[in-house]
């Protein structure tokens, strides 16, 4: 009798224990389960902060952590909706799950041909039979091409040169019609990368653009990859000693600084970078005179493959003279500056004599800043009517 009660003991025991543990693993399922109703798949998305307006003349050096502004809500600066086109009525969205290429013959999928079409739609462009896109004369063709190639790429499809593929299978051909431009230019936005309300506005102008950081800011690295994204081409705005001693802080290339420290500062500025395609300076109306300083900055800027605007803040600038001395052949000149009266009038008037310049050259570059009255003024300049073309600078340095 004694060893059935110890049995008797120990199997209630056993039956116990296993009890518990059953209704611990039905809980752990449970919360399991009502944890995973509150979490949903999460899309990281590159928001512009809204922060306060920065002037225009600050000094640049790097912001303290107690002046980094602390992002609270998405972007809400500048006019991002749509404009209505008169090409929409013209571009069928109707489509079936897959339709036959004009040219390939090939079983398009609806979600490419969808994508395309709405794409150049939103651009105001028409799409005709055979994938022939009309466009209007003031887009850049190469500028398009790398917006519509990261949009496919979503899709799992490449755009080289003009064509489409999957998996190195040709799916379609496009082909690209526009009325002949009468002249080129390339417009830079200079002193961006700071924290400033006006990065909304900058983000919100759908047009070919070409940015110019200023390095060591708050927002340098960062307006990089937004300039990237946008597709523009990235400049480092590299801050060079001028003659107005008042303007000098420690990020500036000084004229009495030796070899070694000039190169050290141009190559941390190209490090901090996360996408650049050239340099253009900021001020330098004294270090641009300097032949030595001169030789250093554009032979690395030479050796990176980069290209060099002279932002010619004077006249006496020997970038032009150096250039050449060591090769550098992807150099160039600012032709005007579009803003140094902050009128919009003014800013206008200067893109009229932008395009003047180009047609009688060939090719211009105009140079404006990160000012509301200008980022508006290029936003909504009637540039459909000018039969020119806004081109990247990499698609002609």
């Amino acid at each position: 009798m004694g060893r059935s009660k110890k049995r008797k003991i120990r199997f209630d025991i056993t039956l116990a224990f296993s009890i518990i543990f059953i209704l611990i693993c039905l809980f752990a399922v449970w919360s399991l389960k009502e944890v995973g109703k509150d979490k949903g798949p999460s899309q990281p998305q590159i928001i512009l902060d809204k922060t306060n307006s920065t002037p225009i003349y600050e000094l640049l050096k790097p912001l303290s952590k107690e002046e980094v502004p602390i992002p609270k809500e998405p972007m809400e600066e500048g006019d991002t909706t749509k404009k209505e086109t008169n090409y929409k009525n013209e571009v069928s969205t109707e489509s079936p799950e897959t339709k036959t290429d004009f040219i390939t013959g090939d079983r398009v999928d609806a979600k490419l041909e969808e994508a395309i079409k709405s794409f150049f739609l939103d651009l105001g462009c028409k799409v005709e039979n055979g994938w022939v896109i009309d466009l209007p004369t003031f887009y850049s063709v190469e500028w398009l091409k790398r917006k519509l190639n990261m949009k496919i790429s979503e899709l799992g499809y490449n755009l080289k040169d003009n064509t489409i593929y999957k998996n190195d299978r040709e799916i379609i051909r496009l082909r690209f019609e526009k009325i002949k431009p009468k002249g080129k230019i390339s417009i830079i936005i200079d002193d961006v990368g700071r924290s400033t309300r006006l990065n909304g506005i900058l983000d919100s102008i759908d047009l070919p653009l070409n940015i110019s950081i200023l390095p060591s800011q708050n927002k340098s690295r960062y307006m990089s990859l937004i300039g990237m994204r946008k597709c523009w081409d990235v400049l480092l705005h590299l801050p060079m000693e001028p003659k107005e001693k008042s303007w000098i802080d420690t990020i500036f290339i000084k004229v009495t600084m030796d070899d070694r420290d000039i190169e050290k500062m141009v190559d941390s500025y190209l490090q901090e970078l996360s996408f650049v395609n050239g340099v253009n300076n900021h001020m330098g109306s004294l270090a641009t005179t300097d032949e030595r300083v001169m030789r250093i900055v554009l032979s690395i800027i030479k050796d990176r493959g980069l290209y060099f605007i002279d932002s010619l803040t004077t006249s006496d600038s020997v970038g032009e003279k150096i250039s050449r001395e060591i090769g550098l052949e992807r150099f160039a000149k600012r032709d005007i500056f579009l803003d140094n009266i902050d009128d919009r009038n003014y800013i206008e008037s200067q893109i009229d004599k932008l395009i003047e310049v180009s047609i009688r050259k060939g090719f211009a570059i105009g140079i404006g800043h990160l000012r509301e009255n200008t980022l508006l003024t290029i936003k909504e300049y009637n540039w459909k009517d000018k039969d020119i073309e806004l081109v990247l600078l990499s698609e002609v340095l």
